[in-house]
C-alpha cells in the first residue's frame, strides 16, 4: 500500500503538466486548421469571413504560453497578406508593427524572411522601388544558409511581383518560370496558378503570345477544379486580350462578357464598400489592442517606480501619454530598428578590427621567427668561429678583441630571446603547462645558475622559503623560473656589495591548491620616482646613463610581467632611490598527488659550464648540415675533442649516408633545402632506431618541440651554442645509447 501511494502522488504530481502539454498542442492544431479556413477563404475572395476566422485564430493563440509568439507572428503577417490581395494597402502599418513586435522573442530567418518579402511587396506597390529590392535582398540573406527550403521559393515569388511593379517583365518571368511549381502548405494550388497566370501576363507584355497562351491553358485546367474568384477573372481578361491577338473577335467578346459577370460580382461599388467597413473596423480593434497594452504597460511601470506617487502625478496625464504613444508608435519601432542596425554594424566594425589587430600580431609572430631563425644562423657561425680562434692561443691584443667580439654575439642573442618571448606573449602563443615539480629544488638551482653573477659586483643571495610549502606542487617550473632569473638578475645587475633576498610565504591554504607571497628585494640602487611606472614596458631603462653603464635590453621585466599574468598573477614593485627595490607577487598552485614529481628545468643562463673536461674515444658522426660555414664551425669543434665527423648537405644524402655506413651520433640540421631534418629523422627511424639523432636548429626550441621528438630526435641543441653544452649534449646521448645497448 506504501508502493502504491508513492505512485499515485508521482501520478498528481505530473498530471498538471501533462494536461497542461495536451491543452497547448491541441490548442496549436486548432489555430493551424484556423489558419487554413482563412487561406481558404481568402482564395475565394471571401474577405469578411477570412477576417473572421483570422480574428479567432488571434483569439486563440493569446490564450496559449507556448509558442504563444510564433503564431501571433503567422496571424499578423496573415492579415499583411490578406489585406495586400484585397488592395488595402492603407491599414497595414498596425499589422507591421504587431508583426515585427512578435519577431523578435524567438529569432528564425524564415519568420524575418516571410516579414521582409511582404514589406517588399508594399513598398514596390508604393512605388519605392530601391527600398523593395534591397527588402527581397534582406530576405534571401535571412535565408542563405537554407537552401532547398520552401521559404526561399517564397521569396523568389515576392521578388517576381516586385519586378512586375517595375514592369521588368523579363527578368519577373524567368524567375516565376525557374520556381514553378512552388511549394506550399496552405495554398499550394493558388499559388502555382497565379504565378501561371503572371507568366502569361509578362509574355504577353514582352510580345510572346503562344507563350502567354501555353501558361493561360494551364492555369486553365488548374482553375476547372478550383474555386478562384480573382484568378478567374485574371484567366478571362488575358484570353480576351489573348484571343483579339489573335484575331478571334467573337471568343474574345465572350471571355470579357464572363470577366464583366465576375466583375460585378466581386468587385462592384456595394462589395468594395462592405469590405471597406470591414477592414476599418478591424483595423480600428487591432489599434485599441495596442493602445490598451500600452495602457497595461505603463500602468506596470507606474506601481514599480513609486506607486502612490506615479498614481498621483501621471493619473491625470495617462491619457494623454497613451495617445501619444499610439501615435508615435510605428516612428519609435523605427527608430530603434535603426538604433539595433547601428549597434549591429559598430559590433561588425569592431570584430573587423580586432580580428585585423590579431592578424597583425600573427604576422608579426611569424616575421620574428623566421628573422630570429636567419640571425641565429650566422651568430653561430660568429660564435663559434670566436670561440675556435680563443682556443688557438690567440695574441693579447688579439683576444681582447675575440672576447670583445663573443659577448657581443652572445648579447645579440639574448637580445633575439627576449624580443622573441616578448612577442609570444602579446601574441598569446604561450601555454602554462601543469605538471609536478618541486618548488624549493627550483628556486636553489635559480640560485645556483646566478651565483657567479653574484660574485662579480660582490653580492650575496638569501634564499628564505616557508618550511610548510608543500616538496609536491602542480604548475610550469620553466616559465616560473625564468621570472626569477630575470628578477634576481636584475637585482644582481643593480646591486653592489649588497644582498639580493627572495622569500616565500604562504598567504592560503586550501585542500587543493595554495597561495605563496613571493618578494625578490635588493638594497641597491633603487628606482626613481618617475621611472617607476614605465619600468614594465618594453626597452625600458630608466635612462640613458642607465643603459650605457649597465646595458640589457629592457625586456626582462616585461617578460616577467607577461609571464606571471600568463599563470593568473600580477607583480608590483616598491622602491626608494639609494636604498633598494622590492619585487612582490601572489601566485596560486595546486597541490599535487603522489605523482613523481619531475627535476624542474631551467632556461640558459649566461654563465658558463663549470664540469669537468669531456673526454670522447673513437666517436664518429654524421653531420647534417647545408650551410658551408656552419659546416666547417661545427667539424671543428668536433675535431677539437678528437671526434671524427662526415658531412651531408642536405636531407637526402643524409637519408642514403645513414643507410649505407655506421654512425655513434647524427647531428641534424632542421631547416635545409629539399626536405627538413624533421621529415630526414623519419626517414631514418624506418631502418635505424637505435643511433642517437641530436638536432641542431635555429628555431626557438617552444615553436616545434613536440614536433621534432615525435619524428624520432633523441635531443636538441639551439643556434648559437656555447662549445660546453654541446660537448655534454652529445656525451649525453652517447652514454645513453651505450647503456640501452649493455
Amino acid at each position: 500500500m506504501k508502493g502504491l501511494s508513492c505512485y499515485f502522488l508521482v501520478f498528481l504530481f505530473l498530471l498538471p503538466g501533462f494536461i497542461f502539454g495536451h491543452y497547448n498542442t491541441t490548442a496549436g492544431d486548432s489555430i493551424e486548421n484556423t489558419i487554413q479556413k482563412v487561406y481558404d477563404h481568402k482564395n475565394k475572395f471571401d474577405f469578411a469571413h477570412a477576417v473572421k476566422e483570422l480574428r479567432h485564430a488571434v483569439n486563440m493563440a493569446d490564450t496559449i504560453k507556448r509558442k504563444r509568439s510564433y503564431y501571433l507572428f503567422e496571424c499578423y503577417t496573415l492579415f499583411i497578406q490578406l489585406y495586400l490581395d484585397f488592395d488595402r494597402n492603407n491599414d497595414l502599418q498596425v499589422y507591421e508593427f504587431l508583426s515585427e513586435s512578435h519577431l523578435r522573442p524567438n529569432p528564425e530567418a524564415t519568420k524575418e524572411a516571410r516579414l521582409l518579402e511582404l514589406k517588399a511587396l508594399i513598398a514596390a506597390r508604393k512605388g519605392n522601388y530601391p527600398d523593395a529590392t534591397s527588402l527581397i535582398s534582406e530576405a534571401k540573406a535571412a535565408l542563405a544558409n537554407r537552401k532547398g527550403e520552401d521559404a526561399l521559393g517564397h521569396v523568389f515569388y515576392y521578388e517576381a511581383q516586385v519586378l512586375l511593379e517595375q514592369g521588368q517583365y523579363d527578368k519577373a518571368a524567368d524567375i516565376l518560370h525557374r520556381i514553378f511549381p512552388v511549394q506550399d502548405a496552405f495554398e499550394q494550388e493558388y499559388l502555382n496558378t497565379g504565378i501561371l497566370l503572371d507568366l502569361a501576363s509578362a509574355y504577353l507584355k514582352l510580345n510572346e503570345p503562344e507563350k502567354a497562351m501555353s501558361c493561360v491553358q494551364k492555369a486553365s485546367q488548374l482553375l476547372h477544379h478550383a474555386d478562384f474568384p480573382e484568378l478567374n477573372l485574371r484567366k478571362n481578361l488575358l484570353l480576351a486580350d489573348l484571343l483579339l491577338v489573335q484575331g478571334k473577335k467573337q471568343e474574345a467578346t465572350e471571355y470579357s462578357r464572363l470577366a464583366e459577370v465576375l466583375k460585378e460580382e466581386y468587385f462592384s461599388t456595394h462589395a468594395i464598400e462592405e469590405r471597406n467597413n470591414i477592414a476599418y473596423q478591424n483595423t480600428s480593434n487591432f489599434k485599441d489592442r495596442v493602445i490598451e497594452q500600452y495602457k497595461t504597460d505603463a500602468r506596470k511601470q507606474a506601481r514599480q517606480v513609486n506607486i502612490a506617487k506615479m498614481i498621483s502625478i501621471f493619473s491625470s496625464v495617462l491619457v494623454i501619454v497613451i495617445f501619444i504613444l499610439t501615435l508615435s508608435l510605428y516612428r519609435n519601432n523605427k527608430i530603434k530598428l535603426k538604433t539595433n542596425n547601428l549597434l549591429l554594424k559598430k559590433n561588425r566594425e569592431l570584430q573587423a578590427a580586432k580580428e585585423e589587430a590579431e592578424s597583425a600580431l600573427q604576422v608579426k609572430a611569424r616575421f620574428l621567427s623566421t628573422v630570429s631563425h636567419e640571425l641565429r644562423t650566422p651568430l653561430y657561425a660568429v660564435t663559434g668561429l670566436t670561440h675556435l680562434l680563443l682556443e688557438e692561443s690567440p695574441k693579447e691584443s688579439q683576444k681582447e678583441y675575440l672576447n670583445s667580439l663573443k659577448f657581443s654575439g652572445e648579447y645579440l642573442l639574448n637580445f633575439i630571446n627576449d624580443i622573441l618571448q616578448v612577442n609570444k606573449s602579446e601574441a598569446n602563443q604561450l601555454k602554462v603547462k601543469k605538471v609536478p615539480f618541486n618548488l624549493e629544488q627550483m628556486l636553489v638551482k635559480v640560485v645556483r645558475s646566478l651565483e657567479h653573477s653574484a660574485k662579480e659586483n660582490n653580492n650575496t643571495i638569501e634564499l628564505n622559503l616557508d618550511k610548510n610549502v608543500p616538496l609536491k606542487l602542480i604548475g610550469d617550473s620553466l616559465k616560473l623560473s625564468q621570472v626569477f632569473i630575470n628578477l634576481i638578475g636584475n637585482a644582481l645587475k643593480f646591486t653592489e656589495n649588497g644582498k639580493v633576498a627572495i622569500r616565500g610565504k604562504i598567504v592560503k591554504r586550501k585542500k587543493e591548491n595554495i597561495t605563496i607571497h613571493f618578494e625578490v628585494q635588493d638594497n641597491g640602487m633603487g628606482i626613481e620616482s618617475e621611472t617607476l611606472p614605465l619600468i614594465f614596458d618594453s626597452f625600458a631603462q630608466g635612462s640613458t646613463q642607465i643603459n650605457r653603464k649597465y646595458g640589457g635590453t629592457g625586456l626582462g621585466l616585461t617578460i616577467v610581467k607577461n609571464l606571471l599574468n600568463l599563470m593568473g598573477s600580477d607583480i608590483k614593485v616598491d622602491s626608494t632611490p639609494g636604498k633598494g627595490s622590492t619585487f612582490t607577487f601572489d601566485l596560486t598552485l595546486d597541490n599535487a598527488d603522489d605523482t613523481e614529481v619531475a627535476s624542474p628545468a631551467l632556461p640558459a643562463v649566461d654563465d658558463e659550464w663549470t664540469e669537468e673536461e669531456i673526454v670522447f674515444e673513437n666517436i664518429h658522426v654524421l653531420l647534417v648540415e647545408d650551410n658551408k660555414i656552419n659546416q666547417v664551425v661545427t667539424k671543428k669543434m668536433l675535431a677539437k675533442k678528437n671526434i671524427t665527423s662526415e658531412v651531408a648537405n642536405n636531407g637526402y644524402e643524409a637519408i642514403d649516408m645513414a643507410r649505407n655506413n655506421t654512425y655513434d651520433l647524427i647531428l641534424m640540421d632542421i631547416h635545409m633545402p629539399g626536405i627538413s631534418g624533421i621529415k630526414a629523422t623519419e626517414e631514418i627511424r624506418k631502418f635505424n632506431k637505435k643511433v642517437p639523432v641530436v638536432a641542431l636548429t635555429a628555431i626557438s626550441l617552444e615553436d616545434n618541440m613536440d614536433a621534432l621528438y615525435n619524428a624520432g630526435c633523441n635531443d636538441i641543441i639551439t643556434k648559437p651554442f656555447k662549445p660546453q653544452i654541446f660537448y655534454k649534449k652529445i656525451k649525453n646521448n652517447l652514454d645513453k645509447n651505450k647503456g640501452t645497448a649493455d
